[in-house]
């Protein structure tokens, strides 16, 4: 068999081959259909619901609405201080609210006064001129006494719990002035650590006058958020007194 007459009969035995393997699998598949792989795809879990406020509060504060909430917040935060000078905060109108919104405040560095006015200290700032000197009247600093004694008289353990306890409350309110997705409890940390950061200076600060106010002679002082120089007004005993309470209620929370 010349050579020419191999590559004939070698091509086609391939040939035979082709067809046999063809024809076996056309008849198997008549017969048994192949098995598909197909990609088992977990079901996406159904989300949970999310609960509403009545089902997330406690019972004692069952059928509480932003609303309505004043009357009960006004029992609840009168028993974490026999202060009496607390009561008159709280004959104020949306407590909550308030709440929430000097917080916020707070922690984007801006002064609480319009949530706060309520705290607003009897007499004028007053200053001591000597010579070219001007300095803060300490007395101007002891105005900030009685609401310091009212915040540290409160008590930390109680407070906390009632923090949690209207936590419900504090988030709608609290969802009416924030994006979606944010979470109270981290702008209550953020405002706790910046007024934490608040440092009163040694002696009794210069400052100079700016047409109808006054503002401090060193920039460092005056760099600081206006919420934080709210705070250093109340005076270096206030504010270390202050900072006291921040820390047991942060470790608290």
């Amino acid at each position: 068999m010349d050579s020419s007459m191999k590559t004939y009969v070698a091509i086609g035995a391939v040939l035979v081959v082709v067809l046999a393997l063809v024809g076996w699998f056309a008849l198997r598949s008549a017969d048994e259909p192949v098995q598909e792989i197909v990609e088992q795809v977990e079901p996406s879990p159904t989300p949970e619901p999310t609960p509403t406020l009545e089902e997330r509060l406690s019972e004692r504060l069952k059928g509480t609405t932003l609303k309505t909430s004043d009357v009960v917040v006004r029992e609840l935060v009168a028993e974490l201080s026999s202060h009496p000078e607390l009561a008159k905060w709280l004959v104020n109108e949306d407590l909550v609210r308030r709440f929430v919104a000097a917080v916020d405040n707070i922690a984007n560095g801006v002064s609480p006064t319009n949530q706060l006015a309520f705290l607003r200290p009897q007499g004028a700032f007053e200053v001591v001129e000597k010579g070219d000197e001007i300095t803060i009247d300490p007395d101007s600093w002891s105005r900030y006494d009685l609401a310091t004694q009212v915040f540290v008289s409160l008590d930390t353990e109680g407070a906390v719990a009632l923090y949690r306890e209207l936590e419900p409350l504090i988030d709608d309110a609290f969802a009416e002035i924030s994006p979606p997705g944010s979470a109270f409890e981290n702008r209550l940390d953020a405002a706790i650590d910046h007024l934490l950061e608040v440092a009163p200076p040694t002696g009794n600060p210069q400052v100079e006058r700016k047409v109808v106010t006054y503002v401090y002679a060193d920039e460092s002082l005056e760099a600081l958020s206006s919420a934080q120089r709210q705070l250093l007004r109340m005076g270096p005993d206030n504010v270390l007194l202050i900072k006291a309470k921040l820390r047991e209620l942060k470790a608290a929370l």
